[in-house]
């Protein structure tokens, strides 16, 4: 939300879990920037969707 006086509040979602059509999918957000190592970004990517297979139960 940007307010009159220029100050600026965001945020950025790094992980979630939704589900459409009876499907359960995961994301997870990465940041590339020009020191990134695409190896390290995909690594950090599973760490993020590891944090979420916890809490999620298949359907039987």
């Amino acid at each position: 939300m940007l307010s009159a006086d220029g100050g600026l509040d965001a945020a950025l979602t790094l992980r979630a879990a939704y589900q459409v059509g009876g499907r359960t999918w995961l994301r997870a957000g990465a940041g590339i920037i020009e020191e990134s190592e695409p190896e390290r970004e995909f690594e950090e990517t599973c760490e993020k969707l590891s944090t979420l297979t916890p809490y999620l139960v298949a359907r039987q």
